[in-house]
């Protein structure tokens, strides 16, 4: 799909900046939110794709944009800490969504 008109362009770079700057926060808000005992679960959240790529190539295809690969991830998520009794990624979306 190309984009042929010079206020189409600019609006999808304009548009891009904003989705990037959502998944700064976003990204910041899960580190912040992740409980802490050795900090692996920190770290091992991973920024793998600029979600202004998909929307500056006008693709469709789904992408992960924000991973964490540590096996106990899912268990964290669903409140097994009680330092994150509310999960990581709902509250982290949440926060992010608060002007």
């Amino acid at each position: 799909m190309g984009y042929s008109s010079k206020t189409t362009k600019k609006l999808l770079k304009e548009i891009a900046r904003d989705y990037n700057q959502y998944q700064d926060k976003l990204f910041a808000n899960l580190v912040r939110g992740t409980p802490i005992d050795t900090g692996d679960a920190q770290r091992g959240w991973k920024n793998v794709f600029e979600i202004s790529k998909l929307i500056l190539s006008g693709s469709k295809n789904k992408k992960v944009i924000i991973k964490n690969d540590v096996p106990y991830i899912e268990r964290l998520d669903k409140g097994s800490s009680r330092q994150a009794s509310k999960g990581i990624v709902k509250p982290a979306f949440n926060k992010t969504r608060k002007p």
